[in-house]
């Protein structure tokens, strides 16, 4: 049995709320798409938790059930295969009581560690959807993750919370050094449900290397150790090089830092993993489209995700329309639209909404640099020329820049 903080669940805090509706904002339209796979939905929550907040919030498997819910509700498909596993070691009483009205609701009262293989093993052939927002950086196995990416699934997408800064901060723990900021508030809030605490052993090296995925970590905080990079380039180079380390089994991996205040260091790294292309741009699309929604998290707060990039630097419109130029010179044959969308954003991040990437190539267009080829070339009534930028079941787009 693990240690149990119970003061965890008794109030809803603000990461907690950030978290939540990162996941609320893109699982609706995730669902939505899904569904027209015809394929069935497998949807596990690895770290669950009591379902519901003791103030009466949310947790993350009633935001999930919900849109489920109202998915099935405005569908015209018949019987849609979706199937909902919770996991949680010490909280599945609080589960089961929880989620009650919910139907075909299976509650796992274990480690999710123990059991997420037997879950995810009959499900070949089905679109599958991990949330994994951890007690502890310890669950975060790299190793676990590859194995998902290999389960011959119709598509497989992970949504995970990184607590980068609280890698980086052990990570100084287990080589014998001291991790300083500059703002000590980073860690006001990362409240973790169960720390993960690291010592300077050869052990607590092991753990932090089956986590990462590699050593490559431990360059990193030698570094630091010799004052060659500050605490934040630390945390900064460790997300970078662990989304690598994820892009050995998955093709799309997206790097989202979360902040509260306009101007304030992430303390969290959402990380989407993908093999699916358009998972990647949809993530893309329904976080820049909805980070208003998230301006009152915090009283008189505002947050701002987009105007920085996830290296604190600011985003304009002349930084877009030059990212763009320099990302899409490179498509000297016809390329799938989407696959260099999706590049594009793992390049960069998610720095805008794709809608703004393609107002960019059709002014390109115009100007003779970028060309365009469309399937089909005309529109229904065959009178005009197709002028849409999107991809989808019944058109293409390709492009390749102008020799």
């Amino acid at each position: 049995m693990s240690k149990k903080n119970d003061d965890f669940f008794k109030e809803k805090k603000p990461w907690s709320e950030v978290k939540d509706q990162l996941l609320g904002c893109y699982f609706k339209p995730y669902v939505q798409k899904i569904l027209h796979t015809y394929k069935p939905l497998v949807y596990v929550d690895c770290f669950a938790g009591k379902g519901k907040f003791e103030d009466g919030n949310p947790g993350s498997p009633l935001i999930a059930l919900d849109i489920i819910k109202e998915c099935l509700a405005a569908t015209t498909m018949e019987a849609p295969d979706i199937s909902t596993t919770f996991i949680d070691l010490n909280y599945a009483d609080d589960l089961t009581e929880n989620l009650k009205g919910y139907p075909n609701v299976v509650i796992v009262d274990g480690k999710y560690e123990d059991h997420i293989k037997g879950i995810l093993k009959d499900k070949r052939g089905s679109n599958v959807f991990l949330y994994i927002d951890p007690y502890g950086i310890k669950a975060l196995r790299c190793s676990m993750f590859d194995g998902f990416a290999n389960g011959q699934f119709n598509s497989i997408e992970l949504l995970i919370n990184l607590n980068s800064f609280g890698f980086v901060r052990e990570a100084c723990n287990a080589l014998g050094a001291q991790y300083v900021l500059d703002d000590p508030t980073i860690f006001d809030d990362l409240v973790e449900y169960e720390p993960t605490k690291m010592t300077a052993s050869d052990k607590s090296v092991r753990d932090l290397n089956e986590i990462a995925g590699g050593d490559y970590w431990q360059a990193i905080i030698e570094d630091y150790k010799a004052g060659r990079i500050d605490g934040y380039q630390a945390e900064e180079y460790f997300a970078e090089q662990y989304c690598q380390r994820l892009m050995d089994s998955f093709t799309y991996v997206l790097n989202m830092p979360l902040r509260i205040k306009r101007g304030q260091r992430p303390k969290y790294r959402m990380i989407h993993a993908t093999n699916h292309r358009d998972g990647c741009l949809l993530m893309v699309d329904n976080i820049c489209n909805r980070w208003e929604a998230w301006q009152n998290v915090q009283s008189g707060g505002q947050m701002s995700f987009f105007v920085e990039d996830p290296n604190n630097h600011t985003v304009t419109t002349e930084d877009i329309e030059r990212y763009t130029i320099e990302h899409f010179q490179q498509c000297e044959n016809w390329t799938s639209l989407h696959d260099a969308l999706a590049i594009f954003f793992m390049k960069y991040g998610p720095l805008c909404s794709t809608g703004s990437v393609k107002k960019v190539l059709k002014d390109l267009e115009k100007k003779g640099m970028l060309q365009v080829l469309r399937n089909p070339e005309y529109t229904s009534n065959g009178k005009r020329k197709s002028t849409f930028m999107s991809e989808g079941k019944n058109q293409r787009v390709s492009v390749r820049w102008s020799q």
